[in-house]
């Protein structure tokens, strides 16, 4: 088999799912791979601000639909893969994206913060694939996408439960990878450094500025490059990749220890 060359058009004929696609790096996902083709189902708890997306996608030749829903209330959880086949009748792709972090050290997490970010970080991506387990198995290439963080590798003092959910969350992108590899599904997983999104405003223009150093390129990651990853491990010329997570984090762990 030889190497495959993309013609920027590699998603053609595809359907994708995108968690958390109305802001940040969710956002630049979604219409990345439109932008590649993909037909897009962009998931969020805000419709006002999915609409923008949606009509962004569609002004540029894209195909998008938008399914408005709070990922924290199961009950809306199970209802996202039906309602997003509903709309194209197929599902290749399925990125999480969406997230939840929380400052507080170890000595100030309690359960019921520990429990939110293991739900949307670790339960939401499980249940999805879960339910979109049986239109991946059909599709020539269903791939899962996780995206993680680079604290599954370094946790930052600060942020324990989002740490561990993160940690979590690298644990269940292997199973996935190991349990559905005979089913033809790849499951990999994206883990971003800092990357300038509304959430990281503060830390990011200290950053940029170089009022603070936390990698070795100076600056933080910017939305689109992790969306450039995600398109290729989801593209035929990512076909390869399985099981494992890519870290994109400008070189903080080759740098650190920094904390944010």
């Amino acid at each position: 088999m030889g190497v495959t060359v993309t013609d920027g058009k590699d998603l053609d004929r595809q359907a994708a799912l995108v968690t958390g696609a109305s802001s940040g790096i969710g956002r630049a996902i979604a219409t990345t791979l439109a932008t590649a083709g993909a037909d897009v189902v962009l998931v969020a708890r805000r419709a006002e601000e999915l609409d923008v997306v949606a009509s962004e996608i569609v002004s540029q030749g894209g195909r998008a639909a938008t399914v408005v829903a709070d990922l924290s209330d199961p009950e809306q959880v199970d209802t996202v893969v039906d309602r997003a086949v509903g709309v194209f009748g197929q599902l290749d792709v399925v990125v999480n994206a969406a997230g939840r972090a929380d400052w507080a050290s170890a000595l100030e997490t309690d359960q019921a913060s520990f429990d939110a970010h293991l739900t949307l970080n670790t339960w939401v991506p499980l249940r999805l694939a879960q339910l979109a387990h049986p239109y991946l198995s059909e599709s020539a290439d269903g791939v899962v996408v996780m995206v993680g963080s680079v604290d599954a590798a370094r946790p930052s003092s600060g942020a324990a439960a989002y740490g561990a959910s993160k940690g979590a969350m690298s644990s269940l992108t292997v199973v996935l990878a190991k349990e559905w590899a005979s089913d033809g599904i790849r499951v990999v997983q994206v883990d971003p450094g800092l990357v300038r999104t509304p959430m990281a405003e503060e830390v990011v223009g200290k950053v940029n500025s170089g009022e603070r150093k936390i990698n070795l390129v100076g600056r933080a990651g910017e939305p689109t490059e992790v969306a450039a990853l995600v398109l290729y491990l989801v593209s035929p010329s990512g076909r390869f990749a399985t099981g494992t997570s890519f870290r994109l984090d400008g070189g903080a762990l080759a740098a650190g220890p920094f904390d944010l």
